[in-house]
């Protein structure tokens, strides 16, 4: 049975029949079905069937296709499925597959190896020294990211030479966002479109039509605030200069758009502490691993709630009604920090800077405060209703309240605790906001309890 390259109807790709059929191809060693099944398949689903596969089988399917195929597969791998696609392609197969992707993802996944397997790869490479320049930018560089192959205009060129250049240079489609104008060092000028190029007279020179307000970043800069600028001015492209401001490259808006996803999915798992590195595809005892120690960490954190439910023993023995609203208030504040937290995070995510962060923070305690007061009248009226005391529904408000308005700073002071310590802002936040805000709730509801206990 041949598969033809799924549409949107076919979801999902990767269906039981075709899992089943190539296992049995592989089992019987039928190859050529096997590689005219798989190459049907677009190298994405081609991914997604070798995490359903045991390494075994993965690595059966992936080193019979050819090296195009394979550098395919790479080239639409998610970054949690390069280690075991690469371990499944191995180490002397591996450089024929990255010949064929360019230079960017050739870097990436030559990163992920070992350092000996890594100097391997690159001295068998065919542009070795291209994707070692590469390397040598910091990890987390736009450098790392950006696409040597770009489109690059002399300033000194006529439109007519310019568009004879084109045609005989031939850029992909991809390439083509823009047009980059440097000087006769190759520092950066300005950018023309090829609709500006394409329209003017053909004698007049490129410099004339150039724009010169050109938003470049170096090299150096941090992915995320090149991806931040992108975003920032709706670009396509990023041009990247070295630090004499010489053209090196083009940060396309794809690959940006995936460092704000990955950004996005990393503080989010890491708000509720889990580790950047979780992914479906870990095994179990990987996934165990990872998540173990923060829930031990959220053990001992909660130990602190427990002990001020302790020092307080005595008043819960009094007035047991007081047990029955512990939980509520403490997980309205909760909630609220919670809440607080994230849009902190989220917003030194964005701008980086508390100066443009004082707007929201006081925003944050305002609405915290308000709405603390509106769910307290609800609670101070539920418990009237209830247990008909006076007493207990003024004691509950002013916990709610309060609480709620210590839930929001604490919201909004841990994670700039935490990059105050040069900790991820995102880093288990909501594990440390929820230690606060139910130690806090525990102690307002039954130290306010305490001092009227007789009357409740």
């Amino acid at each position: 049975m041949l598969y033809a390259p799924h549409s949107e109807a076919d979801v999902p790709a990767i269906t039981h029949d075709l899992l089943d059929d190539v296992r049995e191809f592989i089992a019987a060693g039928e190859w050529f079905k096997l590689v005219a099944v798989v190459s049907a398949l677009h190298p994405s689903d081609i991914c997604e069937l070798a995490m359903f596969l045991d390494p075994g089988e993965r690595r059966e399917m992936l080193q019979r296709l050819p090296a195009d195929a394979q550098g395919e597969v790479l080239e639409f791998a998610e970054t949690e499925q390069l280690r075991a696609l690469i371990e499944a392609i191995g180490p002397l197969d591996l450089p024929a597959a990255l010949d064929e992707v360019d230079d960017r993802t050739a870097a990436e996944i030559i990163e992920i190896l070992e350092p000996d397997e890594r100097e391997q790869t690159l001295e068998a490479l065919d542009r070795g020294a291209e994707v070692g320049e590469l390397l040598d930018y910091p990890e987390e560089s736009v450098g790392r990211l950006m696409s040597q192959s770009y489109v690059a205009l002399e300033q000194d060129m006529t439109t007519q030479q310019a568009i004879e250049y084109l045609r005989t240079w031939k850029p992909p489609s991809d390439h083509a966002y823009y047009l980059y104008v440097t000087d006769p060092d190759h520092v950066l000028i300005g950018v023309i479109s090829i609709r500006d190029l394409l329209v003017a007279p053909s004698g007049t020179p490129v410099h004339e039509i150039t724009i010169r307000d050109v938003h470049a970043v170096p090299a150096e800069m941090d992915r995320e605030e090149a991806a931040r600028v992108l975003q920032r001015y709706n670009l396509l492209a990023l041009p990247v200069t070295d630090t004499n401001g010489a053209l090196v490259g083009v940060a396309e808006a794809d690959e940006l758009i995936d460092v704000l996803r990955d950004e996005a999915t990393e503080d989010m798992y890491r708000m509720v502490g889990l580790d950047e590195d979780e992914s479906p595809h870990n095994s179990i005892l990987d996934t165990i691993r990872l998540r173990l120690p923060w829930l031990i960490v959220n053990l001992f954190t909660a130990f602190i709630g427990g002990f001020v439910v302790l020092a307080f023993g005595s008043t819960l023995k009094q007035a047991v009604v007081l047990a029955a609203f512990l939980p509520i208030v403490a997980n309205q504040s909760g909630v609220t920090g919670t809440q607080t937290a994230t849009v902190t995070v989220r917003t030194l995510a964005l701008s980086g800077s508390l100066g443009t962060l004082r707007g929201t923070l006081y925003r944050e305690l305002v609405v915290g405060f308000v709405n603390g007061v509106a769910v307290g009248l609800v609670l101070a009226v539920v418990a009237l209703v209830i247990a008909q005391n006076f007493v207990l529904a003024g004691v509950l408000f002013v916990s709610m309240s309060l609480a709620s308005s210590l839930a929001t700073l604490s919201g909004e002071l841990t994670p700039l605790a935490l990059q105050k310590f040069g900790a991820d802002p995102a880093l288990a936040s909501s594990i440390f906001v929820t230690m606060i805000t139910d130690a806090v709730s525990f102690l307002l509801l039954l130290g306010l309890g305490a001092m009227v206990v007789n009357r409740l």
